[in-house]
């Protein structure tokens, strides 16, 4: 049995960095299409990352669940949800499908469109698809480099500050939970969360 004194001296050694599966965020790069418009969106520039409105060329789409205009910038820009499960294997086939999809504002309109009817906050019942950028993007744990982000080639990422620690524990291992109650690692085994 793993104790909670042991399992604090691993932690102190090498562990995994993992993010609980309500945090990860789907990343679907869709830059460098035509068709965009002359607009505004909010920047958050350094160095005390005051929001600035900017002037870009972009495409305009609405957000349900926060009841506001995102812009999808056209130079960097990436479409962004919560992951959920199978949504990434669903976005995947759709581009798939759709293979011309980022190519024009019009392609990445009916991506946004597919993703309203697949990304639904299950806590709100509406779609929560949002704007961010290639800098964000390959900021996050699991993302490729910045270089490496490529239209329509979806990733899913993690905010350093939404990750724990966590160390592997072998199927049928036992181990005492956050308060003390004794687990046993299930088939396939498990992770031990800090």
């Amino acid at each position: 049995m793993i104790t909670q004194e042991q399992a604090a001296k691993r932690f102190e050694g090498s562990t995994l960095i993992c993010a609980p599966t309500d945090k990860k965020r789907l990343i679907i790069p869709a830059f460098g299409y035509t068709g965009a418009i002359k607009t505004k969106r909010p920047e958050y520039l350094p160095p005390d990352y005051q929001m600035v409105m900017q002037d870009v060329d972009g495409l305009e789409f609405f957000n349900p669940k926060d009841n506001a205009t995102q812009v999808l910038k056209q130079q960097d820009g990436c479409i962004i949800c919560y992951d959920a499960p199978g949504l990434k294997g669903k976005v995947d086939e759709y581009i798939a499908g759709h293979p011309n999809a980022f190519k024009t504002a019009e392609g990445v309109k009916g991506v946004i469109e597919f993703l309203k009817q697949n990304a639904i906050d299950p806590a709100t019942g509406k779609a929560d698809v949002y704007d961010t950028d290639t800098a964000f993007a390959a900021g996050l744990i699991g993302a490729p480099e910045k270089d490496k982000i490529v239209p329509g080639k979806t990733f899913i990422g993690a905010k350093k500050k939404e990750t724990v620690k966590a160390f592997k524990v072998a199927e049928g291992v036992e181990f005492a939970g956050p308060t003390g109650t004794p687990q046993v690692a299930q088939k396939g085994g498990g992770l031990y969360y800090q």
